[in-house]
């Protein structure tokens, strides 16, 4: 018989283990863009990160033409290298008397403002720091020359502002300096009021009035050498309670950046009337390792 003539081949795929390799490949792309579309990295659990600081304090935490500067300022662009690649979001303002209610609130998840670290805060917010040590002190004007103690302060109107430790430093020497406290809403009003010679100082921490200092410095102001009332303040960045692991992790880098010379450039930079008085200013506002340790991520000041 002859051969039966072959078949002409159908244009028609069969299905199969080759039939279904559109499908497979279809498959293979879908699951290698999800493999691509890694999450965003989060700290603290979020994944942006709001920092709240001030805007009214030259030499710590300023704002000028939306231009920050200061030494608060330099902290949180230090914090934002060593965390990248989480994004934060631009700073916003917060006020002395808003720092903690801005954290337990959520409307800002770190705060970097020339923020004391105290035992009654604690207890409701998480510290890193000190990232610098200050004392309270005062600033007077060109009228108050002879202001060289701080007996020489009797009979005045001295001012600080609210949501700060000062006033209680105040209270406690009012009876014997005899001097009358001015608390006002913030900072520019207490220094309005002492360019209007309504009050005769200025008291807050050392830091913020040398601050103050440097930018009136044409005014005559200046900060009233060696008088300093009260407790040494320790400047620490604020966290919302809950997130020990980041919390360390924040603190061991702390430890690293206050023990190099970048530190020491980024306070001669931002505060030079400060560091231009003293020689010996870096064993005065510097922290220590165990300082650092016994006031980060704790509920209280560990002895």
């Amino acid at each position: 018989m002859p051969a039966t003539p072959p078949k002409p081949r159908s244009s028609v795929r069969l299905p199969g283990r080759f039939g279904g390799s559109a499908a497979v490949l279809a498959l293979l792309l879908s699951l290698a863009s999800c493999s691509s579309e890694e999450p965003e990295p989060e700290f603290l659990g979020m994944p942006r990160i709001t920092v709240a600081t001030h805007n009214d304090l030259p030499g710590m935490s300023y704002s000028e033409n939306y231009d920050r500067s200061g030494l608060d300022f330099l902290v949180f662009q230090h914090v934002k290298e060593e965390l990248d690649p989480v994004p934060f979001t631009e700073p916003v303002d917060v006020a002395s008397g808003g720092r903690v209610t801005q954290l337990r609130e959520g409307k800002a998840d770190m705060v970097i403002a020339s923020f004391s670290i105290t035992a009654e805060r604690m207890k409701l917010i998480d510290f890193v720091g000190p990232y610098v040590k200050t004392r309270q002190g005062f600033l007077v004007g060109p009228d108050s020359a002879d202001v060289q103690r701080l007996s020489d302060l009797s009979g005045t109107r001295i001012c600080t502002w609210e949501g700060t430790t000062s006033k209680e430093a105040l209270d406690d020497i009012k009876n014997t300096v005899h001097a009358e406290p001015v608390v006002l809403t913030d900072a520019s009003d207490c220094m309005k009021q002492l360019l209007d010679h309504d009050v005769q100082a200025v008291s807050t921490d050392q830091t913020i009035l040398y601050g103050f200092a440097q930018q009136y410095e044409d005014d005559g102001l200046r900060v009233v050498p060696d008088v300093t009332v009260g407790v040494p303040q320790d400047y620490g960045i604020g966290l919302p309670k809950g997130h020990r692991k980041d919390c360390r992790k924040l603190k061991d880098w702390l430890k690293e950046y206050v023990g190099t010379s970048t530190w020491t450039r980024d306070v001669e930079t931002s505060l030079p009337a400060l560091t231009a008085a003293d020689t010996a200013w870096i064993s005065k506002h510097k922290p220590s390792d165990p300082e650092i340790t016994a006031r980060s991520c704790r509920d209280s000041i560990s002895p």
